[in-house]
């Protein structure tokens, strides 16, 4: 586990060096190379990843049609939680849009980790509030917000993403067609 893992899991509970000594054992690197799916549809995601480089797209299909619900950029946790949590096949995919590297925990080391030490349980508090926190701001902004509004968002949060995702990715993570958001980007920048 590197420092700004430890960093990371210091800033949510009050760690010791002999705790993270311990759990860092329950943690591997993997790398996901581009195309390769992290997490796979219809299969029980049974691992959590920190993603420490690269880029991850989470998406699902319905009737032959894409759409994708959030970019793993570095920082970010990626799992299918409701398939984590509830040992169920996952609805959505996460695959790496390129090569990138994740610090992953199974779901049985991180209940290992819940079971020998409270501060893990706060760890993994922290980390499922941000989901839900990001999962409901994301639903309010479809919801709530013009396309144009969301737009202008998504390159307030992710503005490097848009030289480096395909844009119909983006338009799907908008709620929009590729050619709404084609006609867009041309007004704000003619």
């Amino acid at each position: 586990m590197d420092d700004a893992f430890i960093k990371l899991f210091r800033s949510l509970a009050p760690f010791n060096d002999t705790e993270i000594a311990e759990a860092s054992t329950c943690f591997d690197t993997e790398l996901v190379r581009k195309d390769e799916y992290f997490c796979k549809a219809g299969r029980i995601c049974d691992k959590m990843g920190f993603v420490r480089s690269g880029l991850l797209r989470s998406f699902y299909t319905i009737n032959g049609k894409e759409t994708t619900t959030f970019f793993q950029t570095p920082g970010s946790v990626a799992t299918a939680l409701a398939s984590f949590l509830r040992r169920k096949p996952a609805l959505e995919n996460i695959q790496a849009m390129e090569d990138s590297e994740l610090v992953v925990i199974s779901r049985e080391n991180l209940l290992r980790l819940y079971n020998d030490n409270w501060k893990w349980q706060q760890v993994g508090r922290s980390f499922i509030e941000e989901y839900y926190i990001n999962m409901e701001l994301r639903m309010i902004s479809l919801q709530s917000q013009s396309a144009l509004e969301r737009y202008k968002k998504f390159l307030k949060e992710y503005p490097e993403l848009i030289q480096t995702v395909p844009l119909y990715y983006i338009a799907s993570y908008l709620g929009m067609s590729p050619e709404t958001l084609s006609r867009m980007r041309k007004t704000i920048y003619d």
